[in-house]
């Protein structure tokens, strides 16, 4: 009996009993698999947008610093346009002291002779008609030449010589021509420019109509533990990067620094517009008002009311022309220069 034990508890010894296993059809091992597997797939797919991000902004910033160039590039031109009408500007000046100057050597010149009513006032309508003659010519200023005209015709009335009919005759002809333009509402034009300047600050950017609004996170007691936890680095997530989907993706590109320099461009460009205007620069005066324009349509609100007035008024300013074929007063000019002749000649 004993040696039997003994070869029971050797056998039992030499053959321990095996150990208790997990089978693989328990819930819990599957659902670990599971949960792992989704983890992966969830932060393989977050990954993959990620990089796609990365590579949307890196093109995104590439475009943004070509804009910025040419926006430095454009201002350069309109700083050099600046200076070019300045210098038209000037030159206009220059000539007109220039006539100032004749106009003072000549009356110095007719005062200190001694010549009858008639030789002074031809001599007077002459200076006056070449005077308004170069101011046509270089600014286009009609009214100016029809004062002098009108000037003119009513010294020749006072005067009332038969010879000096066919005088008042020219420079009725050239009264009529200078009458027959069209008027340019120069008034006008300047003070719907002016408007135009003191509104733009109120227009709105189409970068700040289309900002996506913050969706409202779930109450804390209606989720559990790891949909909270999800949700809170979800939400950290979408905050570190913000995707607008619009229709002019260089209008989201804009910074408020850009945004000033963009307004102060444009109202840059309609000063131009206004300077080109009293120089009667119509190619200038488009060109600048087309620049406008077409930044209106690149960066502002489209939808909106003010901004698609101002369009409007871009849009009717451009349809002004300044083509006129302005008269010359060379048959006044003539005229007076020979009836001149003939006073002279005259015996007193």
């Amino acid at each position: 009996m004993t040696q039997d034990q003994n070869s029971l508890s050797a056998a039992l010894t030499t053959h321990p009993k095996p150990p208790r296993r997990f089978g693989l059809n328990q819930p819990g091992v599957w659902l670990a698999v599971v949960a792992i597997v989704a983890a992966g797939a969830v932060w393989v797919h977050q990954q993959r947008e990620v990089d796609q991000l990365r590579n949307r902004l890196a093109e995104q910033s590439a475009q943004a610093a070509k804009r910025e160039q040419d926006a430095n590039a454009a201002n350069a031109a309109a700083q050099l346009q600046l200076r070019t009408v300045q210098q038209q500007i000037a030159l206009v000046s220059a000539k007109e002291a220039e006539a100032q100057s004749q106009q003072s050597s000549l009356a110095s010149m007719y005062d200190t002779l001694t010549r009858s009513d008639t030789q002074r006032s031809l001599a007077e309508i002459e200076q006056n008609l070449t005077y308004a003659s170069q101011q046509l010519q270089l600014t286009g200023n009609v009214s100016a030449a029809l004062t002098v005209l009108d000037a003119a015709d009513r010294k020749l009335q006072e005067l009332n010589k038969p010879e000096l009919i066919s005088l008042r005759q020219a420079v009725a002809h050239d009264m009529d021509k200078l009458k027959s333009l069209p008027v340019l509402d120069t008034v006008g034009i300047t003070s719907r420019l002016n408007s135009l300047i003191d509104e733009l600050d109120q227009l709105p950017l189409a970068v700040d109509v289309n900002r996506l609004p913050a969706s409202a996170s779930a109450p804390a007691a209606q989720r559990s533990w790891a949909s909270s936890f999800g949700a809170e680095l979800w939400a950290d997530l979408k905050g570190l990067i913000q995707i607008r989907r619009m229709d002019k993706p260089d209008a989201a590109l804009l910074t408020p620094d850009q945004a000033l320099f963009l307004r102060e461009n444009m109202k840059l460009r309609l000063l131009n517009a206004r300077t080109e205007l009293y120089s009667h620069d119509e190619k200038g005066f488009k060109a600048d008002l087309a620049a406008v324009t077409r930044y209106l349509g690149l960066y502002f609100d489209g939808s909106a009311r003010p901004v698609q007035l101002t369009q409007s008024a871009l849009n009717d300013l451009s349809r002004i022309s300044f083509a006129q074929n302005l008269p010359s007063l060379d048959s006044s000019l003539a005229a007076v220069r020979s009836a001149r002749t003939t006073a002279e000649r005259a015996k007193p």
